[in-house]
């Protein structure tokens, strides 16, 4: 376990080391330079080989090699000089987070239930030799309809050690807390925050938690009996993930894999808006880093792009610039979202989601949601808004407890007017911060102020509209809250300390409570899970060690199969075992698991899907080899899978003719491959 840990870890490191030269050219500190170059060298890479792939090149991922040495000749200038002592502190953070997730997920190894399957199906599919748009997996014949670009920048480095893709999964998200932390501290750094604020945005950005396991203490649950789950059901109806809960889960779900890149993204944006030369390769950069970040989650486009344009335009003099110099640096940032959407058009082509349009809110978020899910994260916004309301009344005590009355008072009626509390809180604090950053004052403040806007805004317009998808009535607003929830949590994480920073030099006692009650939020949810992780035992990065006698073997074996292999396995329910042969080898299955297709795709695939479900069925239960072996044909497939799973599904006397239609190509414990005739 630890020599793959370290291999993983050595090689992706040295990736990054290549960018850094590169970075430090375009104005970027030695430090920061060091705590993004991982992300940026392999997003960079990452991109070069995935055009490749659309241009028909099966084993894409190798041209990402050619990136490399460009970054070290551009770059071997901003070598010089550079300081090794300022690149500890990131190194640390990155470090520690990789350590303390890594002890964490200790009883997490399994690549199984949940969604993960899906996730191991997507990058066990990257992983094996195929052009671009990638093959669905679970839906043979067929490309992947699903935004899955937030694997790519990971596969070099995957192909270049060999290892088996549940490991890369289990070793991936770890990879991913540490570059996140890495990417918080920079950006905290950037925006005007000290070492312990970076820190503790690190810290923050992957294990912040919510009041939640506070509710079960007091319930008489102890430490032991805490559950992360209801916390991640925090609103009636919906998901709300939080970082602590996302990072430990694992699922390498587009929302995950999309942090980091978002983090490195509005830091770029950052150093973009202050670079006096070499502007050209800042934007460039910029773009193929947002563009990744985007085509990883296009949930994130528009909200990432206003975040990049509020740190940009929000520093000390970005609001009173001659006009010209200020329409110039509005045109490069817009310039990188228009880039790095042309970029990545390829993705963005062959994306169809299958959209409904938006809807209004009819059941807002209640009070007692808002605290055990939000008070944490916004506690730093909060205050620092209650301290600028003080202030807007100039000198005077009287004025200034009129401004305070004036501004509270307005909340209150906010509420009583909307009835929706989140988007009074929200869209008050909100007004406090937008005024200040945007007026005269204040100006050292303006990013950080300019960027908390918009969490803020998220978090105000998911009470207001909803994107329409097929979950139905009950779960309307599930995945906008999720994923509103989730980007609100990624900024404030990093923006609450700053806040906090800026606080302590006005109120210091406040701004300890403060910080305080940020981490001792979720420390109890943090408890838990470190008292779970020490009565797990150290295994390895593999996550196929739940399957049954052999099958982790026959997914290994399946997993060297030449490419348009096509495979037929038990069909199940979703979040169940089934399909886990295409899942753990990247093999594409006639079917997988059937609803989420409909959810890809939409419902008009649905006679596809059915059609396959019912070939297959007759296939495991007609008792005839002959009927067995015309039904694998006419699907296309060469292999059929007989394990512990068509087993349990299945009847015996069907499972007889199935391995009697063909040889067993491939035989190990409760697992039996059937290669069909031609």
């Amino acid at each position: 376990m630890i020599w793959q840990a370290l291999a993983w870890y050595v090689v992706v490191a040295a990736g990054g080391a290549v960018a850094v030269g590169a970075l430090r050219r375009l104005g970027v500190g030695a430090g920061a330079s060091w705590a993004v170059a991982r992300v940026t060298a392999w997003t960079v890479t990452g991109y070069a080989a995935w055009i490749f792939g659309w241009l028909g090149v099966t084993s894409w991922w190798w041209f990402g090699l050619v990136v490399l040495p460009f970054f070290a000749w551009w770059g071997w200038r901003g070598f010089a000089g550079l300081n090794l002592r300022a690149l500890l502190e990131p190194e640390l953070v990155g470090l520690g987070a990789f350590l303390l997730l890594a002890f964490l997920r200790l009883p997490m190894m399994a690549v199984t239930a949940t969604e993960k399957p899906m996730d191991l199906a997507i990058l066990a599919t990257l992983l094996r030799p195929g052009a671009m748009p990638p093959a669905d997996p679970w839906l043979a014949g067929h490309t992947l309809p699903y935004y899955y670009f937030g694997f790519v920048p990971w596969t070099l480095p995957a192909k270049l050690l060999g290892f088996a893709p549940d490991v890369v999964f289990n070793l991936l998200v770890v990879t991913l807390a540490a570059v996140s932390a890495q990417g918080a501290w920079a950006l905290a750094r950037a925006l005007g925050g000290s070492r312990r604020t970076g820190i503790l945005a690190a810290f923050l950005v992957v294990f912040m938690g919510t009041f939640d396991g506070w509710r079960q203490l007091l319930a008489g649950h102890g430490i032991s009996g805490i559950d992360l789950w209801p916390a991640s059901r925090a609103i009636t109806g919906t998901i709300t993930e939080f970082p602590l809960f996302t990072f430990h889960l694992g699922d390498l779900h587009p929302h995950l894999l999309c942090v980091p890149l978002a983090l490195v993204a509005v830091f770029l944006a950052r150093a973009l808006s202050t670079a006096k030369s070499h502007w050209l390769p800042a934007l460039g950069i910029g773009s193929l880093v947002y563009g990744a970040a985007a085509a990883a989650n296009p949930w994130c486009a528009i909200p990432l792009g206003l975040a990049m344009l509020m740190v940009a335009v929000g520093d000390e003099a970005g609001f009173v610039r001659p006009v010209g110099a200020g329409l110039w640096l509005w045109a490069r940032v817009g310039a990188v979202g228009v880039a790095g959407w042309l970029l990545y058009a390829p993705f963005w082509l062959a994306f169809h989601p299958p959209a409904e349009g938006f809807g209004v809110v009819t059941t807002p978020t209640r009070m007692d949601e808002i605290v055990l899910l939000l008070a944490g994260a916004l506690i730093p916004t909060v205050l620092v808004g209650w301290e600028l309301s003080w202030r807007w009344g100039g000198m005077e005590t009287a004025r200034r407890q009129l401004s305070r009355a004036v501004w509270l008072a307005g909340l209150v009626l906010l509420v009583v007017i909307t009835k929706r509390p989140l988007l009074a809180l929200t869209a008050g604090v909100g007004g406090v911060l937008a005024i200040t950053a945007f007026r005269g004052s204040y100006r050292r403040g303006r990013p950080v102020l300019a960027l908390t806007l918009v969490p803020l805004a998220l978090l105000a317009i998911m009470e207001i509209v909803y994107f329409k998808d097929p979950y139905g009535a009950e779960f309307y607003r599930m995945n906008t809250v999720f994923k509103a929830t989730h980007m609100a949590f990624t900024f404030l994480a990093v923006v609450g300390p700053v806040l906090l920073g800026w606080l302590h030099r006005r109120r210091a006692l406040v701004a300890v409570i403060g910080a305080a009650l940020v981490v001792l939020s979720g420390l109890p949810q943090l408890a838990a899970l470190t008292g779970r992780a020490l009565g797990a035992s150290a295994g390895s990065w593999g996550g196929l060690g739940w399957m049954a006698p052999g099958e982790a073997a026959a997914a290994a074996w399946l997993r060297g199969q030449p490419r348009g292999t096509v495979l037929i396995e038990g069909i199940g329910n979703a979040y169940s075992d089934a399909a886990r042969m295409s899942s753990a080898s990247g093999v594409p299955a006639v079917l997988g698991w059937e609803n989420h297709e409909g959810v890809w795709r939409g419902g008009a695939i649905g006679g596809e899907t059915a059609g396959r479900k019912a070939q297959i069925e007759q296939l495991y239960r007609c008792g005839n080899p002959s009927e067995v072996q015309k039904i694998a044909q006419g699907l296309a497939a060469r292999y059929v899978v007989v394990g512990s799973v068509e087993s349990r599904l299945y009847p015996e006397e069907g499972l007889k003719a199935v391995v009697q239609a063909g040889r067993a190509a491939f035989k190990d414990g409760a697992c039996t491959i059937v290669e069909m005739g031609p």
